[in-house]
């Protein structure tokens, strides 16, 4: 299949997650496209006036006029009819086939139903997605996860999110945590740190064997 050439190099996902979890540039609109979508997320873009240009899902929870919709805006639309894989599977493994970008920023993945926020970190270990993983951001109002596989890396703080953690998501080798505020060096998992931060704007950390997921994050604000 062709690439299609995007007009930049990053492409936006929107899932099926609470409305209460996107952060204010998602709900405000001011997050441009190309944007591509699951499912009930391909509503909430339209509703947004950042309709998609690629969609995929079982459509189930679409009523016969959003469809109508749906089908009037959005270039492409995938019927996704096999329950092997979820719909942000399927979509993951078309955007990559389609448009083949070099950065994918993914909302409402997380909250609600903890099967859907697990499965959608978890999911990245599987060897389908592992190399996918490292082009990946998911992000919601309250934080960013980024995917690593082994190697040495420079890790950039967003300023408006104080705490750093680091996941072990399957058995690593020689993490070394050498200038962040609290400094680790390990060997395990698989295993969690919250709760860490940056010293300055710019940290590192290496390991030599499995997956890491970096998460950077704030405070809920109460109500």
């Amino acid at each position: 299949m062709a690439h299609t050439v995007l007009p930049q190099d990053r492409m936006r996902i929107l899932l099926g997650g609470p409305h209460s979890e996107w952060p204010d540039e998602l709900k405000n609109g001011e997050l441009s496209g190309p944007w591509a979508a699951a499912d009930r997320g391909t509503i909430d873009l339209i509703t947004l006036n950042q309709p998609p240009i690629f969609a995929i899902g079982d459509f189930d929870s679409i009523s016969p006029a959003e469809r109508q919709k749906i089908e009037q805006v959005v270039p492409t639309v995938v019927q996704k009819f096999e329950q092997i894989s979820t719909d942000t599977q399927a979509l993951l493994k078309a955007v990559d086939q389609r448009f083949s970008p070099k950065w994918i920023e993914i909302y409402g993945a997380t909250g609600g139903r903890a099967d859907h926020a697990l499965g959608n970190i978890w999911m990245f270990i599987e060897p389908d997605f592992r190399e996918l993983a490292q082009r990946v951001v998911l992000i919601d109002r309250n934080n960013e996860i980024r995917f690593y596989l082994p190697g040495s890396y420079t890790i950039q703080r967003n300023p408006e999110l104080r705490y750093l953690g680091f996941a072990a998501l399957e058995p690593v080798v020689n993490l070394e945590l050498p200038d962040e505020k609290y400094p680790l060096q390990w060997s395990g998992g698989p295993k969690i740190w919250g709760s860490n931060e940056f010293n300055g704007s710019h940290n590192h950390f290496s390991f030599e064997q499995g997956m890491i997921a970096v998460i950077q994050s704030k405070d809920v604000k109460k109500a």
